[in-house]
């Protein structure tokens, strides 16, 4: 049985892929693994993004003036981080499903996901430095809403490359990825002060 986890090779070239699509260039989907195989193997992103990730979290919870204890911190925000990588596939795949595109649903997500590496990782740098108040104020709210841009803009294109879709769709997806994100954040937030 072949591995769920991407191999260097596969890592690289998609890597590769998604920065050739971040400078506007469509011939970067070549370079991604999109069989059935390498839908399941494009979740590896998500061990890819984990350390940076787990750095913010400790980096969260110790300038938090919170008294929730740390493990329980912990296990809420990996659920989270779990539902957030789940949640968006199920509902792109009964989406694509309704449009008559289902067939475009595995390049998409292949490519979602691996794009997902690039923008956490110039994101989540900056979520760090604001957590320790490096960057505040109107500089960190500038550059948070031009990286926010960016990653929107990226997500867009992706969006409508992928599955070959019109404008208003395209940005009605990214629109519901945004929303998506915002309500998993919100119920994260409400779980940590109810349990």
């Amino acid at each position: 049985m072949a591995s769920i986890r991407a191999p260097i090779g596969e890592i690289s070239s998609s890597l590769y892929g998604t920065i050739r699509l971040a400078f506007g260039d469509k011939n970067g989907m070549s370079y991604f693994n999109i069989s059935h195989l390498g839908f399941w193997r494009s979740f590896t992103a998500a061990i890819i993004v984990a350390p940076i990730f787990t750095l913010l979290l400790n980096v969260r919870y110790a300038v938090s003036d919170s008294d929730i204890n740390f493990p329980r911190f912990v296990a809420i925000y990996v659920i989270a981080y779990v539902i957030g990588w789940i949640a968006f596939p199920l509902i792109i795949n009964y989406i694509t499903n309704m449009l008559g595109n289902g067939q475009k649903f595995v390049r998409y997500i292949v490519i979602y996901n691996w794009a997902s590496v690039l923008q956490n990782f110039i994101y989540l740098p900056f979520a760090i430095l604001v957590e320790v108040h490096l960057i505040h104020g109107t500089a960190a709210t500038l550059i948070g809403l031009c990286l926010l841009g960016l990653v929107f803009l990226y997500t867009y294109f992706i969006t409508k490359t992928a599955l070959e879709v019109s404008v208003g769709i395209a940005a009605g997806i990214v629109v519901l990825d945004l929303i998506l994100s915002i309500i998993i954040s919100a119920i994260t937030q409400r779980t940590l002060h109810v349990i």
